[in-house]
């Protein structure tokens, strides 16, 4: 098979200008292929056809119906348009159709392409002149304002030769999708062979596939193996982005595959009810679109029933764009990136017709509904439309928005992205300090853990006063109220501590000049309770002998105590034992004394050198195990990772 470029021509333009003629002089196929079509003589459905270019490589072109009656069909062709041939026929002039398509490839993305004035045998050298004019005018401001605009007649030949070099100026200009992330394809339509089975066509719009690979359905969920591959009706080994593929697979019954489904990397996508996007309204629209507004919603091959959600304003007004929630009736599998436009019927339009409105692109997708004007979500939603261009603000985005470490590959896999592509990127964010090392590979972005600064002052708010006899919080309380990652949190809590925003205490954090509040009869009990304990020495109290001594009720002993131990004047030993922090620190002298002189000790060594009962020399040695002063070994102790000196 000849030399590809993975790019798409496509037509354009209003019915009976001359589009699939244009295609048949151009490539030589005649793209109308049913009945119906010979029948009616107009497009219904897309064709599809191999063009050569100067060069003897190959492209795609798809030709798209003109009648207003299918504008879907037109809408799931001109998503994979990489350079457009407007066709405007020179004694009809501009249209209603030419101005629609024009409006859809506009939001659809498209950027490059070139004007074919047809019919040109049609009209004297004047009316070309006038026609030319009339075009040239209609197009200013649009991204054809430049565009050359060359005469043809497709039935003398007239102006090919001319329109043929401008075709392939703007073919060489464009450039192709990528094909070196993950497979991705909206199903354009599919049929049956006999002897192979399940038969699958479209064009990609990223990666590439080859036989033998597996690619996942969505929504659905099969999968199947890719058994032959046929690019522009030859058979390849391998079909791109930007090329129209008929993929033969094994395991997914043709029934399911359907029009406005996907074909792609098993795993990698999934479909969304809804799906979060930044909108444009068309200028020219006589008014705003309503909060909450019922559109038919194009994307791909796809189209469904959305209602548009308004995140910043009640309304949309003409020419304006913003954030937006398409709440759709069914799942669809759309991806952030992926170009959308919106038609709806409109007052004064015949036979209650619909007409574009407005489009945009997908920015994220996923099943929950969002809250208007909600600081946070509008940022958020910022942040991804700012890099979606830009594959190295993406991976950044995309990190910073993980609640937890993620390693290359996962964050390849979120970014939808080659893994190539991420991990010079991941280097340069951690070179940087944005991306934070969080071991076993992972990382975090340093803005993901300081997004968690105002949930943690918060909830260390909500403690405080739901727990005023307690000092602090613990970190693992913290993490399990704000099902917070780990490290993260470990390192909002450190940024916190540094601004002066919180305090440590022991193990404990509190908000900064937050202690506990207790009343004059609490103050009271907790130094008579630290007293006791105190002159208890080694052989202390228990709690209830300690809640029988002063009269106190068990919970009220307890929450006192606990406080003691959380302001380090007492100290909490395994077995429910609790002794003054003087005492354990009596202990630990001894524990020290004994190791540097004999190298080690056994239990009643220990016992009888402190001269106390079993009862609490073995908590004692087992909480000196828990800090690493000593390491146990059957029933002898010898130094701990955190012996001093070693």
């Amino acid at each position: 098979m000849p030399q590809r470029k993975n790019i798409m021509l496509g037509t354009a333009g209003h019915v009976d200008h001359g589009k699939t003629s244009l295609v048949k002089l151009l490539t030589g196929c005649d793209t109308d292929t049913l009945a119906e079509e010979k029948r009616r003589g107009l497009t219904i459905e897309l064709g599809f056809a191999p063009c050569r270019l100067r060069d003897e490589r190959i492209v795609g072109v798809v030709d798209v119906p003109g009648h207003a009656g299918f504008i879907r069909n037109m809408v799931a062709g001109a998503a994979a348009i990489d350079v457009v041939i407007l066709v405007v026929a020179a004694d009809d002039g501009v249209m209603p159709q030419t101005r629609e398509h024009l409006d859809i490839l506009t939001l659809l993305g498209t950027r490059g392409g070139l004007v074919a004035l047809t019919k040109i045998d049609l009209v004297d050298e004047q009316m070309r002149q006038v026609a030319s004019d009339d075009v040239r005018s209609f197009l200013r401001g649009t991204f054809l304002e430049d565009a050359p605009i060359c005469p043809i007649s497709t039935v003398t030949g007239e102006g090919f030769e001319g329109f043929y070099d401008a075709l392939n100026a703007a073919a060489q200009a464009a450039q192709p999708p990528p094909t070196g992330g993950l497979f991705r394809m909206w199903i354009e339509r599919s049929f049956t062979i006999h002897g192979f089975g399940s038969v699958a066509s479209g064009i990609p719009l990223s990666g590439q596939v080859s036989v033998g690979e597996k690619l996942g359905l969505l929504p659905g969920g099969q999968s199947g193996r890719v058994r032959r591959l046929e690019v522009y009706g030859q058979d390849a080994q391998i079909g791109r982005a930007g090329e129209c593929l008929a993929i033969n697979l094994t395991d997914i019954p043709q029934s399911e595959l359907l029009r406005g489904r996907v074909l792609c990397t098993p795993g990698a996508f999934e479909p969304a009810t809804m799906l979060q996007a930044d909108l444009a309204l068309l200028g020219h629209m006589p008014g705003a679109l309503k909060d909450y507004a019922e559109v038919h919603l194009h994307i791909g091959t796809a189209q469904a029933t959305a209602h548009v959600a308004m995140l910043q304003e009640k309304t949309l007004q003409p020419g304006q764009s913003q954030l937006v929630q398409l709440r759709l009736e069914e799942p669809l599998p759309a991806a952030a990136g992926d170009r959308f436009v919106i038609r709806a019927g409109m007052a004064g339009l015949a036979d209650g017709g619909v007409t574009t409105l407005g489009g945009g692109r997908v920015l994220s997708t996923g099943q929950q509904r969002l809250r208007r004007a909600r600081p946070w979500i509008i940022q958020g939603l910022q942040a991804r439309l700012a890099a979606l261009d830009s594959p190295a603000k993406w991976v950044a985005v995309v990190l910073a928005e993980s609640r937890q470490p993620l390693s290359a590959q996962a964050l390849a896999g979120q970014a939808h992205l080659p893994l190539d592509q991420v991990q010079p990127v991941l280097a340069e964010l951690a070179k940087g300090g944005l991306a934070v090392d969080a071991g076993g590979g992972k990382f975090f972005h340093r803005q993901a853990s300081a997004a968690l600064a105002q949930p943690i002052l918060d909830a260390l708010e909500e403690f405080h006063q739901a727990n005023p006899l307690r000092a602090g919080m613990e970190p693992e309380q913290v993490q399990t109220h704000l099902q917070a990652d780990e490290s993260l949190l470990a390192a909002a809590i450190e940024a916190l501590a540094a601004q002066g925003e919180i305090e440590r205490h022991g193990p404990l954090v509190a908000l900064a000049g937050r202690k506990a509040k207790l009343s004059p009869r609490e103050a009271q009990l907790a130094a008579q309770i630290e007293e006791i304990y105190k002159a208890a020495g080694l052989a202390s109290p228990s709690l209830a002998e300690l809640a029988g001594q002063l009269g106190l009720s068990s919970q009220r002993a307890a929450d006192l105590v606990r406080l003691l131990c959380e302001q380090g004047l007492l100290v909490q030993l395994p077995e429910e034992i609790i002794m003054h922090a003087g005492a354990v620190e009596q202990a630990r002298s001894l524990a020290i004394e004994l190791l540097r002189r004999d190298g080690g000790f056994e239990t009643v060594a220990f016992r009888d050198a402190l001269g106390v009962s079993r009862k609490y020399a073995v908590p004692l040695l087992d909480h000196f195990d828990a800090v690493g002063l000593t390491r146990r070994s059957a029933s002898r102790r010898t130094p701990g990772k955190n012996f001093p000196g070693s």
